[in-house]
């Protein structure tokens, strides 16, 4: 008879991951400890090793799973609603997010840049990586729908991406700074003529 104490137990790296994105996102890369976040994935140290190579793989994992899951986010509704309405959907989200539960988590790319850029060398690679990746994405749906004559702001389409992620994420903090209506609607108002 074999001996099968001792044997890993068998996870779903997919699922692992998932649970370490939400973990890091609440409490930031810094404010995570190892221990904290196998309890949260619920699995044992030796699985994680055999598994990541150390937090910092782990936590650049997750912000793969981030851009992949909000680049299909965002695509779906790109297509269901078109360009305009899909960015705006993001920002109202986010702010229905404040009145439902009073909690903005933020985009985990920008709250891990203010964390972690220039402080750790291939986390921040990461991040300006992932950036990069981000505004592509915006000025190519955004691109397309100015070709389409659907946002006709004279602006072109990179121009319009940077500003639109500046002022979503500049919403974002001004939200978690406790904003009144009256400033959070100017900047809605905004962010929507940015995209006329």
């Amino acid at each position: 008879m074999q001996n099968i104490i001792g044997r890993p137990k068998k996870f779903d790296t997919d699922e692992i991951i998932s649970i370490a994105m939400n973990y890091f996102w609440v409490h930031g890369y810094d404010n995570s400890s190892l221990d904290d976040l196998l309890k949260a994935m619920g699995i044992k140290k030796s699985s994680f090793y055999r598994t990541f190579k150390s937090k910092e793989e782990l936590f650049s994992l997750t912000l793969d799973l981030y851009t992949k899951e909000a680049f299909q986010r965002i695509t779906e509704l790109n297509d269901e609603k078109g360009t305009k309405c899909a960015l705006m959907s993001l920002v109202s989200v986010t702010i229905k997010n404040l009145e439902s539960n009073d909690k903005v988590k933020g985009c985990l790319l920008v709250n891990s840049g203010k964390e972690c850029f220039c402080k750790y060398d291939n986390l921040s690679s990461k991040i300006s990586l992932q950036l990069v990746t981000f505004i592509d994405f915006f000025t190519n749906i955004i691109e397309k729908s100015k070709r389409e004559k659907k946002i006709l702001n004279p602006l072109d389409a990179k121009a319009i991406s940077s500003r639109f992620l500046s002022a979503y994420h500049g919403l974002v903090i001004m939200i978690q700074a406790g904003a009144d209506k009256e400033v959070i609607e100017h900047v809605f108002t905004s962010i929507e003529e940015l995209l006329d």
